[in-house]
C-alpha cells in the first residue's frame, strides 16, 4: 500500500489513480541492458500513430532514438499538449493502450519519448552525461566522474531538446507550448527538477520519478536552496519516490535533504506540488508507477 501524504502535499495525489500499478510480474527489477523489447509503437491500436527519428548528439558522442507518438484525431485550436520522456525506450515499453485510452478520453498530449539509438532499455554511459547537472569549479561549468561514468551534461543536452528534438516534433504536428510536461525517473528525475531550476519556462508540468538527489554529493539540493521560487509560481511539479530506498554517498549537509524535504521547501514557498510515497516499489519500479500519472497530468 501507498503511505498516507502529508497534507501539505495532497494536491495531485489522485492523478494516480486512473492508472494501474505494475503487477508483481513487472515489479520485478531489471537490468539496465535489458533489451527493451516490444512496446505500444510495435502494436495494432486506434488512438495514436508513431513516428522514430534518429539523432546525433552536436560532438557525436551520443545517439538518440526519438519516437512520437501523435493522437489520431484532429489537433485542438492552439495545438496538442505534449510530454517529453527521457530515458525514452524504457518509457514507451512502460506504456500500454490502457493508458493510451486514459489520456485519449483527456486532452490527448503528443508523446515524444527521446531515448537512445540501442536495443536495450538505458544507454548507461549516455544517460550519465545527458542527465546530471554540470558542475561548476572557479566559475566554469565542468564534466565530473561519479560512480565511473562521466557526468555533468544537462545543460548541453538541455540545449539539444529546444535546438534539434522540440523542432523536429514541431515540424510534424501543432504543439501547445503553454503545455508541455517533462517526465524523468532516476537520473532522468534529477535532469528535471534540474530543469526546473535552471530553465522553469521551457515546461510548465514537470514530474520527477525517484530523482537521483544523491548525485555527486547532492549538488541539485544546493541548486533548489538557492531557486528563485517566485520563477515557478504557475508551475505543476509531481515529485514521487519509492519506499525501498537505495544506499547513497551523500556527506554534505545539503545532501541530507530528502527528496520530501526538498518537495515541502517548494511548497513551503508556495509552489504547485504533489509529493508520494509509493512504499511498496523499489528504485526500478518507480520508472512506470511515476510515467502513467505523469501522462494524465500532460493530458490535462
Amino acid at each position: 500500500m501507498k503511505t498516507s501524504l502529508p497534507r501539505f502535499l495532497i494536491s495531485a495525489a489522485t492523478l494516480c489513480l486512473a492508472f494501474t500499478l505494475p503487477t508483481h510480474a513487472q515489479q520485478t527489477q531489471r537490468p539496465w541492458n535489458e533489451a527493451a523489447g516490444p512496446s505500444i509503437v510495435d502494436q495494432q491500436q486506434s488512438l495514436y500513430r508513431f513516428e522514430t527519428l534518429i539523432m546525433s548528439s552536436e560532438d557525436g558522442q551520443r545517439h538518440y532514438k526519438i519516437q512520437i507518438g501523435t493522437p489520431n484525431r484532429p489537433a485542438p485550436a492552439r495545438g496538442h499538449p505534449v510530454i517529453y520522456m527521457v530515458d525514452g525506450n524504457a518509457a514507451m515499453a512502460s506504456i500500454d493502450v490502457d493508458d493510451l485510452k486514459a489520456i485519449s478520453a483527456l486532452s490527448a498530449p503528443v508523446l515524444v519519448a527521446i531515448g537512445y539509438d540501442t536495443e536495450a532499455r538505458h544507454d548507461v554511459i549516455a544517460r550519465a552525461f545527458d542527465y546530471t547537472p554540470p558542475v561548476t569549479e572557479n566559475g566554469v561549468s565542468k564534466t565530473v566522474e561519479v560512480r565511473g561514468r562521466l557526468g555533468g551534461g544537462a545543460d548541453i543536452f538541455l540545449d539539444y531538446i529546444e535546438t534539434h528534438i522540440k523542432p523536429a516534433v514541431e515540424e510534424r504536428e501543432p504543439i501547445d507550448r503553454s503545455r508541455q510536461t517533462l517526465w524523468g525517473h532516476s537520473y532522468g528525475g534529477l535532469f528535471t527538477l534540474h530543469t526546473l531550476f535552471t530553465h522553469p519556462d521551457l515546461y510548465q508540468r514537470y514530474v520527477a520519478g525517484d530523482p537521483s538527489l544523491w548525485w555527486h554529493d547532492g549538488i541539485l539540493v544546493k541548486t533548489a536552496q538557492a531557486f528563485n521560487t517566485s520563477l515557478a509560481k504557475d508551475k505543476q511539479i509531481a515529485i514521487m519516490v519509492g519506499g525501498q530506498r537505495r544506499n547513497t554517498s551523500m556527506s554534505n549537509t545539503a545532501a541530507q535533504w530528502s527528496t520530501q524535504d526538498l518537495a515541502k521547501h517548494l511548497q513551503d514557498a508556495g509552489l504547485n506540488v504533489s509529493y508520494e510515497n509509493f512504499s511498496e516499489l523499489n528504485h526500478g519500479q518507480m520508472l512506470a508507477a511515476s510515467l502513467k500519472p505523469a501522462l494524465r497530468i500532460a493530458a490535462q
